[in-house]
């Protein structure tokens, strides 16, 4: 409590309740704010190994700040980033390159 600054709880699903394919849970962390920082300590270790519900955090058409990171791929080439077609098996000089991107004039 004494040398905190930004508060936030490492929060996971409960992914078994909801009938989807996929038994992973999301872990998300969760920034608390409002009031001193020994109030935020103690509101968040209140509410440790417990179930939070969506309607006890978050109140109709309320805003929220989302922050995202994309995945990321890397150098990829023009097959996988812009969806161009692959060459025919037997090109000369590779397959996943671009070729005819089109006519150059339009007559």
């Amino acid at each position: 409590k004494k040398y905190c600054q930004v508060i936030r709880a490492i929060c996971h699903t409960q992914v078994g309740k909801v009938k989807l394919g996929q038994k992973k849970a999301h872990i998300k962390e969760i920034q608390v704010n409002g009031g001193s920082t020994a109030d935020k300590v103690d509101f968040v270790t209140g509410l440790f190994e417990q179930e939070v519900k969506v309607a006890d955090v978050f109140s109709q058409d309320e805003m929220v700040d989302v922050i995202g990171v994309t995945k990321g791929h890397g150098f990829n080439g023009v097959v996988t980033r812009w969806g161009v077609t692959r060459l025919v098996r037997k090109s000369h000089r590779g397959l996943r390159k671009v070729a005819c991107i089109g006519s150059w004039h339009p007559a």
